[in-house]
């Protein structure tokens, strides 16, 4: 039923006897709760068209197009086509050209945003907002106090391949190159051959690379996920690595034979999603060989909400620690710790598990996430 110009949407309207909140309305709250929920829409179309490899054929066309010409370009059918075009082109991801042919263009200074294979591509986000939709029912049943303590990962069907498009293309472009250089004398060792070990290493993205820029030293790779240890092992058989090993352990509870075995540790955003946090750091102090060195990489924040209010990334980071990384922990009746859970509690942890803190540094590149350089 349609709306009179003059008149507000139902949705709209204040409540009777209510006022507005400081210098904000009902009605500009309303807007920019319209906004948060459009955006959500068009994430779900962009991960849709992100899958399909939409965006790779766009990147493709020269000329701007028709959605036939778009659908005959992807072998695909038109109709679904046209529809992912419509919320394309309405959301401005891409442009319309002329409006009497209808004809659609991804500019080119658009394409290192939305095709996967580019470091600071969103599409990989949007893919991951999409799996952890399919969990909200899940999610939700934990609130309960006579529900499920979390989630399992099992839940999480796609998670490892979206993390690994994610980790794979931002690892390729700063961790060698920008991210080692920060630690003194690391890359000269790498060079002399050390061991290394990558905890929650997902898809072995860092130690793939790694592995590949430094032939001399071994490269190991631990994750709770046994189909992403068999994924990795069949990558690096792919890319002829033969100084890489993958296996599924808890980090919390490793190998007894690795005591003071490795010279270099890392754990990029992965502690807090171990249910155990403190065991795995002290697992952490006895694998590491005296004067060992461990990389913990984590969101930056601060472990107060209130103290992440203004904070960028925030919103996005909650809502992932709300779908994801809370009730994986929780569902081992673990920590739970949270994506921001801050560098107060990240620095006092640490200095729990006996590990000395040399430095609290910035990512290269990586604005969001915070560098936590131990030592034994």
């Amino acid at each position: 039923m349609s709306t009179p110009d003059h008149q507000q949407p139902d949705f709209m309207m204040p409540p009777p006897g209510s006022q507005p909140s400081g210098e904000e309305s009902t009605m500009e709250f309303a807007m920019k709760m319209f906004e948060i929920v459009k955006a959500g829409f068009v994430c779900m179309a962009m991960s849709v068209g992100s899958r399909a490899g939409l965006f790779e054929v766009m990147g493709r066309l020269e000329e701007p197009a028709t959605c036939q010409e778009i659908a005959d370009a992807a072998g695909m059918r038109v109709r679904y086509v046209r529809e992912w075009v419509g919320a394309m082109a309405t959301s401005g991801v891409i442009d319309v050209v002329d409006m009497e042919k209808e004809t659609f263009f991804l500019p080119r200074h658009r394409i290192p945003v939305l095709l996967s294979q580019f470091r600071r591509s969103v599409t990989p986000f949007c893919q991951l907002a999409d799996c952890f939709a399919q969990a909200t029912g899940e999610v939700v049943k934990c609130f309960a106090k006579d529900g499920p303590t979390g989630v399992p990962y099992s839940t999480y069907s796609t998670l490892q391949d979206v993390m690994y498009l994610v980790r794979r293309s931002h690892h390729e472009d700063t961790l060698v190159d920008h991210f080692i250089p920060t630690i003194p004398g690391l890359k000269e060792k790498l060079e002399s051959g050390i061991h290394v070990i990558d905890l929650g290493c997902g898809r072995g993205a860092p130690s793939l690379i790694m592995a590949s820029r430094f032939p001399n030293s071994t490269f190991y790779g631990i994750d709770l996920d046994p189909k992403a240890m068999a994924a990795a092992t069949k990558e690096a058989a792919a890319e002829d690595l033969s100084n890489t090993f993958f296996a599924a352990h808890d980090a919390a509870k490793l190998p007894a034979d690795w005591s003071n075995k490795f010279e270099y540790v890392t754990a990029f955003d992965a502690i807090h999603d171990v249910a155990f946090p403190e065991e795995a750091l002290q697992e952490v102090r006895r694998i590491l060989k005296p004067g060992g060195l461990f990389s913990l990489v984590e969101i930056k924040g601060n472990s107060k909400i209130s103290e992440n209010v203004g904070n960028p990334f925030g919103p996005v980071m909650y809502s992932t620690s709300l779908l994801h990384c809370v009730p994986v922990s929780m569902h081992f009746k673990g920590k739970g710790l949270g994506t921001i859970w801050g560098k107060q509690s990240v620095c006092t942890m640490l200095q729990e598990s006996g590990l000395r803190l040399l430095g609290v540094m910035d990512v290269p590149e990586v604005p969001e996430e915070c560098h936590y350089l131990c030592q034994k």
